[in-house]
């Protein structure tokens, strides 16, 4: 059987968004509540998952993680590591403004 391979495709045709800070922030730590960030982790993880999958199933495909982790992150029981994230942000358009509005709602 052959496993899944990511593809990136990068288009340096187009603009990018304003990444400026806001004026008056000095660190993350002033926008976002790191332990907060870390508790909320695997709701938002779930809720990310939920929205962008069909099954526990899917997730562990595309992660390539055992069906039990995906499981874990499906049911909101953890979250997932570092290069899962990178993963998912690299290969989903979409992934950084469905986190975006989900931290504006919680806020």
């Amino acid at each position: 059987m052959r496993r899944a391979q990511l593809t990136l495709i990068v288009n340096n045709e187009g603009p990018c968004g304003d990444d400026h800070p806001v004026p008056g922030q000095k660190s993350w730590s002033n926008k976002f509540d790191p332990y907060a960030l870390k508790v909320s982790g695997p709701e938002l993880w779930s809720a990310y998952f939920r929205a962008r999958f069909a099954s526990p199933r899917e997730v562990a495909l595309f992660c390539d993680v055992s069906f039990q982790t995906a499981l874990n992150w499906w049911g909101a029981v953890t979250a997932p590591a570092g290069h899962i994230a990178i993963l998912v942000m690299l290969s989903d358009p979409g992934a950084p403004a469905f986190f975006a509005d989900s931290l504006r709602r919680a806020a």
